[in-house]
């Protein structure tokens, strides 16, 4: 037998450790192999194989069970370069369609059904980085008063995404003064990107208080105003008890360590936010997560772009122990059909 036969026998076996795994949970023995799959050799030749695996890494064996679990070196042996990207059936495809067809609603809204729709679909959590408004343009700001004192100011981008913020002032306001603010802002920011507006917001109250320009000065009063343009980011999760049911977690140190990276939400979004410039659904395997408390998960994402501009992350978390072919190609097409939804004039 040539050397390309071994090693393609080498990534056979390998594959199917990795999918039998995936759908059983059990370590993988070199008699379930032979029973369930033609390899036309012994249960010894197997069984060497399996060894030769386990010595380079992409396999190993819990306690002294004899058979063979995927490590995380494996699942990215596999991902990089055996797996190919499955499809999804008809009645998925038909539920991911029904998201890109969500024209005209609110961003969140869209975000929200995606992320319930792909975790029900994969059976994993759902997540999405919500888009950062500071990567949008200035559409609208109104001010809307909740007594003499307190007013409440919203943001509008180009895009459709909307944010507000309470804003309190140390004296009332006039008459027709907050119209006339309101006026004066929309003037001011028109044609602004919204990171150039918080820009323009910030030198200009400086500028105010040296050059008593009476509008900014007042404006500048507003607390908080500036806080509607900084640029923040957030993540939607959904359907954690898919991972909770999982085996791997029965294990309480385990579930303690997960709990506390679905807590923490900067580990997501710092995982998520290194998606943005990806071309294609890109998989943060188990200890490629270092650093975080998502060391025993993986996390699949896709970016999704509003109105061609990319805005932020689709995917799911969940074990490393799952359908990767079938993942992938999920989150795939949920991150366009977002897109697909986005792009529709509003």
């Amino acid at each position: 037998m040539t050397s390309s036969d071994l090693k393609s026998r080498k990534h056979r076996i390998l594959e199917e450790i990795i999918l039998s795994y995936a759908e059983t949970g059990n370590p993988i023995g070199s008699e379930f192999l032979l029973e369930r799959y033609p390899f036309g050799v012994s249960s010894a030749t197997i069984r060497n194989v399996m060894a030769e695996l386990e010595e380079e890494g992409l396999v190993t064996h819990p306690h002294t069970s004899a058979g063979r679990i995927p490590t995380d070196r494996g699942y990215r042996y596999y991902v990089d370069l055996l797996m190919q990207r499955g499809r999804p059936a008809p009645q998925e495809e038909e539920a991911i369609n029904l998201v890109a067809e969500l024209k005209g609603e609110d961003p969140m809204s869209v975000l929200g059904e995606a992320v319930r729709v792909l975790s029900d679909l994969t059976q994993e959590a759902g997540i999405a980085l919500v888009p950062q408004i500071g990567h949008g343009s200035f559409r609208h700001l109104e001010l809307i008063p909740v007594d003499p004192r307190e007013v409440v100011g919203v943001l509008i981008s180009s895009e459709g995404l909307v944010r507000h913020v309470r804003l309190e002032l140390e004296t009332h306001l006039e008459e027709g003064e907050l119209s006339r603010l309101e006026e004066f802002l929309n003037q001011e920011l028109s044609g602004m990107s919204l990171l150039q507006a918080h820009a323009h917001l910030t030198k200009s109250f400086e500028s105010a208080r040296r050059e008593a320009a009476q509008l900014w000065q007042r404006l500048s009063e507003f607390s908080a105003l500036e806080a509607l343009f900084q640029e923040e980011a957030s993540v939607i999760l959904e359907g954690t008890s898919w991972i909770f049911e999982a085996p791997e977690f029965r294990d309480i140190e385990r579930t303690r360590r997960l709990v506390r990276g679905l807590e923490n939400k900067g580990d997501l979004i710092q995982i998520l936010m290194r998606d943005l410039a990806a071309e294609e659904v890109k998989l943060h395997i188990g200890s490629e997560n270092r650093g975080t408390s998502l060391t025993d998960c993986t996390i699949a994402g896709a970016p999704y772009r509003l109105r061609g501009g990319v805005m932020g992350t689709i995917g799911v978390v969940g074990p490393t122990r799952m359908n990767y072919s079938r993942v992938t190609a999920m989150v795939g097409r949920m991150a366009q059909a977002i897109s697909r939804a986005f792009q529709e004039e509003r």
